[in-house]
């Protein structure tokens, strides 16, 4: 009886339709669909209607700071170094695409584009639905649905952490098998009161294919050699 309440709240089948598809993902029937007509649009088939960009932007943000306080409270004696490289693992590009098609977002998604779809518009979905999650439900709900149904159900979290991260070791190794040039270089360095930012670029045949931050050098680098390979093996 209640479910059917909750559908009926929906002006049309299109909408009903929707919002079983975000009960089925998600667990939950939205209160504003709207939001989430707009998180599946691409902007190819953005007619008359918004695309998904700019909820893509805060769902971004959003699911960077649930993953962070999630592995600060499961991880209490990494430092900052690991914690910013598992946090990159997870919420990668690569990640978030195949994320995305396991949850089925890419049944779902709008869009106009002929032949061939890239795997990225996919995860570019994924974070504009947790965007319309965030200003349907709040941080707090949103939190636990991330985490319940999307980290804790398709994500092998400890495989993860557990992951070899000298990114610098296996960047130097593929660059040598490709006989590709190689340097890391510090592009900034700023002073972040007490402390020093470094801003590392990697530079692949003297061009640079990715940059990376942070307050300790080392893990800049190993952050823009992460990036990289990202980059180099998709």
């Amino acid at each position: 009886m209640l479910k059917i309440l909750q559908i009926n709240r929906y002006k049309t089948s299109s909408e009903k339709k929707l919002a079983q598809s975000i009960k089925n993902l998600l667990g939950f029937y939205p209160k504003n669909i709207a939001l989430f007509q707009q998180a599946l649009t691409h902007s190819s088939a953005a007619k008359h209607t918004k695309s998904n960009e700019r909820l893509e932007f805060l769902g971004d943000s959003i699911l960077g700071t649930i993953v962070a306080e999630y592995l600060f409270g499961i991880l209490p004696n990494k430092d900052e170094g690991i914690l910013t490289q598992v946090r990159s693992r997870m919420v990668s590009r690569n990640q978030l695409n195949k994320l995305a098609v396991k949850l089925g977002i890419d049944k779902i998604l709008r869009t106009d584009i002929k032949g061939n779809i890239s795997y990225t518009l996919y995860g570019d979905a994924l974070e504009a639905v947790i965007g319309a999650t965030y200003l349907d439900l709040g941080y707090i709900k949103t939190k636990k649905i991330v985490l319940e149904k999307i980290i804790k159900q398709h994500l092998e979290v400890h495989s993860i952490i557990n992951e070899d991260t000298d990114y610098k070791s296996r960047l130097i190794n593929y660059c040598q098998k490709n006989k590709t040039s190689l340097q890391f270089v510090l592009l900034n360095e700023t002073a972040d009161g007490a402390k020093k930012i470094y801003r590392i670029g990697v530079e692949l045949n003297s061009k640079i294919i990715t940059e990376a931050e942070n307050a300790s050098k080392r893990a800049a680098e190993q952050l823009a050699a992460m990036a990289a390979l990202e980059k180099l093996e998709n």
